[in-house]
């Protein structure tokens, strides 16, 4: 990472001057009244989930950078269809924009489908200098494992985004130079993973991708590195997060839980769960490396009921 790059302010994405292309009501006019929503509350997300006491100054997030963030995201998201939203994407910016230059380490992506968050993630990197990795087979899911309640026999071959194309969006709405792409199925590729890393996104579907995702690049996490999942509506995909047998197996460690399991968290969203697609579960959750969800009170008077 170039902490250099980070200190002058300097990003190639080019949120220190200039102005969007499009005027926000040129832009608003053709929204659908859930994307109007998205847009409008924008200003809201930028000044509340960006938060300049908790950005660190390095970075020089003036409100005009991240208001401009924000608008860019938001029409990456409706550029390029994505699974994610650019709420989501502003929750990880958030996060990475806390994170000093000093520490050393790259953003990972597992899972990218056509670009769309892979965009956003990568104007951010630039903000922050630091590299995206971004893992994918390329070629949709894979065939689901025995025993994956998340893999449906239907859906192998579904979200594939071929790498050229995912690379031209990318190159156009975002800053393919912060990219490296690595192809292949995950047990494959992420075994060979040595980079530290700063924050993971996992937009992976199947238990059996999380499993391979979580066991292989939790280990590289620094020590207040991030995860964050998409799949935060489900319970038994974010129970990984809380399972005792878990992260005793794997990391001889307590679990650390998932902020959000359920609901995602607070974006400015109005997902109250449970399933429930017409409402919109426009957010995302994540854990740190540093985070302990295990319950350890016992109650010494206490005689457990039969």
């Amino acid at each position: 990472m170039s902490k250099d790059r980070a200190t002058r302010g300097v990003d190639k994405a080019g949120f220190g001057t200039g102005k969007p292309t499009r005027s926000l009501l040129e832009v608003c006019s053709k929204l659908r009244p859930r994307e109007l929503y998205h847009m409008l509350s924008m200003v809201f997300v930028s000044a509340w989930l960006l938060d300049s006491r908790r950005i660190h100054p390095a970075y020089r997030m003036t409100w005009w950078k991240k208001l401009k963030l924000a608008f860019r995201m938001c029409k990456n998201a409706l550029r390029i269809r994505t699974g994610t939203s650019y709420k989501a994407h502003m929750a990880m910016a958030a996060k990475l924009l806390e994170i000093p230059p000093e520490v050393d380490g790259v953003v990972v992506e597992c899972g990218c489908w056509l670009g769309g968050s892979t965009a956003n993630l990568s104007l951010i990197c630039d903000i922050v200098g630091r590299k995206l990795i971004v893992y994918d087979s390329f070629e949709g899911l894979p065939e689901g494992e025995p025993g994956d309640r998340h893999a449906k026999e239907s859906a192998a071959g579904l979200f594939r985004g071929d790498l050229e194309l995912v690379k031209e969006n990318v190159r156009r709405f975002g800053v393919i130079e912060r990219c490296e792409f690595r192809r292949g199925w995950f047990r494959d590729t992420l075994p060979r993973h040595t980079e530290p890393i700063v924050l993971c996104f996992l937009d992976v579907d199947f238990q059996a991708s999380l499993h391979d995702c979580i066991v292989n690049l939790w280990p590289h996490l620094t020590e207040k590195g991030y995860v964050f999942i998409d799949e935060f509506m489900f319970l038994d995909y974010c129970a990984l997060f809380f399972s005792e047998r878990f992260w005793k197996e794997h990391f001889d460690a307590p679990p650390p839980g998932l902020m959000g399991a359920g609901t995602g968290v607070g974006v400015g969203q109005y997902y109250l769960g449970p399933f429930d697609w017409s409402q919109d579960p426009a957010s995302v959750a994540y854990t740190r490396k540093d985070f302990y969800a295990l319950w350890d009170y016992v109650r010494k008077d206490s005689t457990p009921r039969a």
